[in-house]
């Protein structure tokens, strides 16, 4: 109970400061102190009240209601009862739309704007009734509700314009103070250097000091105008960060427009009104949509990572399974046959009828089929002496198992390799940089008709794999029509590189070049 009370006290005197402040600021702009009232003081209570744990209303609300009898008895206003009848009939609205004022910010700001339009009605309705409560008391009063500051539409105007500015920075405020993730205090905290974003505060200032330029410097025939110029900063603040930054421009704008604007007539107010009221709507909503593009694409680049990391786990899976599967072959395989071949020849020495040594032939015949056969499937399965030899002198080996210079073939073999740092490929990287120098090559050996081949590979923070050759090339309808090099294009993609094959057909310096480019898993 006593921290309810301290807090409740608390509460009364901060909002009972700020209400007073921003009735004096409606007050100096629009000249009337019971539609000043609407303005600004009450779209500070429909934010706060928005945000409060209902046992916190009535300290709202009563620092409400006592400035505003206050005011009433300091200015002789006793008509104010209009004021604050709307204040009381707001209740149930905000009890009623706090229950779905929960979520995501869409949801929160739909609910705001629901709020800020219904008050906005209600207030004009509860104007009616007093006007119509004038028109039957009197002439005299009945002139008084024809003025423009007491016409409906200004009640609407005022009520809607200060909603949109003020209860959208509520909730930036509540959001900032109450749902970020604060770090605690530690040592490392205080230890850790203060970065001052001073770029962001530079935009804030030059931002400010070109609306109030805008509002001031322009010659009078253009003033009417000015308003519109204020549209330009909301923008590049919508773009930059989203309906917050075209919240805040809205703010600069009426700062702008309110310090500039002193002492102008009904009309030029409703014009300003009208201003800001369109530019916080529209900025809040050019914002919204801004920020929601922002998080679909971000949402798209997640799952376009995930999809990537999927694909890498089935790669490494692959070359897993592959790499056990040649192990378990070269183990059980390779030694079945060997016996075979011992067993065959030992029924060639006992056995001395010409069938059994016929039979015998045959069967070690037959078994070192099944051995290079064997052979060639491991190779296929996983690239023996890659393991052994390592990924460079696995190339080298390559070029010699294809008998690219018997074929008249030339090939250099560039390796930039930093010296500062530890090379450590993963074996994805290095099985698929090696199927693909092993199938660039085998089409260059069948194909090309080269004479000369490059390959070259760099390792930076990534890695770049060139394979060029001078060979007849071929047309670009029949890119990728095998499957070798389409699967290996996949197989590149699904590690998150770029696969990028060029041909020159037909030209005076044909050739073919490979370009790849794969992230060090």
């Amino acid at each position: 109970m006593r921290n309810y009370g301290i807090t409740s006290l608390c509460g009364w005197l901060l909002i009972s400061c700020s209400w007073f402040c921003l009735w004096v600021l409606s007050y100096y702009f629009i000249m009337e102190p019971e539609l000043a009232i609407l303005l600004f003081p009450f779209a500070l209570r429909l934010g706060t009240i928005l945000h409060t744990p209902k046992r916190y209303w009535l300290a709202v609300y009563g620092a409400e209601w006592w400035l505003m009898v206050s005011l009433a008895i300091l200015l002789d206003q006793p008509q104010w009862l209009s004021v604050i009848a709307a204040s009381l009939i707001s209740v149930p609205i905000i009890w009623f739309a706090q229950k779905y004022y929960y979520g995501s910010q869409w949801r929160r700001l739909c609910v705001m704007g629901v709020v800020i339009f219904s008050t906005a009605l209600l207030n004009v309705l509860v104007f009616s009734s007093q006007m119509l409560s004038l028109q039957m008391q009197g002439a005299q009063n009945a002139a008084l509700i024809t003025a423009p500051l007491y016409s409906l539409w200004m009640v609407f105007l005022v009520s809607v314009t200060g909603g949109l500015m003020l209860v959208p920075s509520c909730y930036l405020i509540w959001s900032y103070l109450f749902q970020k993730s604060w770090i605690p205090l530690t040592v490392n905290l205080v230890s850790k250097p203060i970065e001052l974003r001073s770029r962001h505060v530079v935009i804030y200032v030059v931002l400010f000091a070109l609306s109030i330029a805008a509002q001031v410097g322009l010659p009078e025939e253009l003033r009417r105008f000015a308003p519109f110029c204020l549209a330009i900063p909301i923008i590049l603040l919508a773009f930059r960060y989203g309906w917050q930054g075209a919240l805040l421009g809205t703010l600069l704008n009426s700062v702008a427009l309110i310090a500039a604007r002193s002492g102008v007539s009904n009309m030029e107010i409703t014009d300003l009104l009208l201003s800001l009221s369109a530019q916080s709507l529209t900025g809040i909503l050019l914002g919204m949509g801004i920020q929601r593009q922002r998080e679909l694409n971000q949402k798209l680049r997640h799952e376009l990572n995930r999809n990537h990391n999927l694909s890498r786990q089935l790669v490494k899976a692959e070359e897993s399974v592959r790499r056990d599967i040649a192990r378990e072959l070269h183990d059980e395989i390779g030694q079945n046959i060997t016996a075979i071949r011992t067993q065959a020849s030992i029924l060639k020495r006992v056995e001395n009828t010409p069938m059994g040594e016929s039979c015998a032939s045959t069967i070690e015949s037959l078994s070192l089929n099944i051995y290079d056969t064997t052979k060639g499937l491991l190779t296929q399965l996983r690239p023996k002496t890659l393991d052994d030899l390592g990924l460079e002198e696995a190339i080298h080996q390559l070029v010699r198992e294809l008998e690219c210079e018997a074929n008249g073939i030339s090939t250099t073999i560039i390796w930039n390799e930093p010296t500062d740092v530890d090379l450590d490929l993963s074996d994805a990287t290095s099985v698929t940089l090696y199927r693909i120098c092993q199938e660039a090559l085998n089409n260059m050996v069948k194909y090309a008709q080269a004479t000369e081949a490059r390959i070259t590979v760099t390792f930076e923070q990534d890695v770049y794999l060139t394979v060029k050759d001078n060979g007849v090339g071929f047309k670009p309808e029949e890119t990728l029509r095998g499957f070798g090099l389409r699967g290996m294009k996949e197989r590149v993609q699904a590690l998150g590189g770029e696969f990028t094959l060029s041909s020159d057909s037909g030209t005076q310096q044909p050739g073919t070049a490979l370009h790849v480019v794969l992230p060090n898993l």
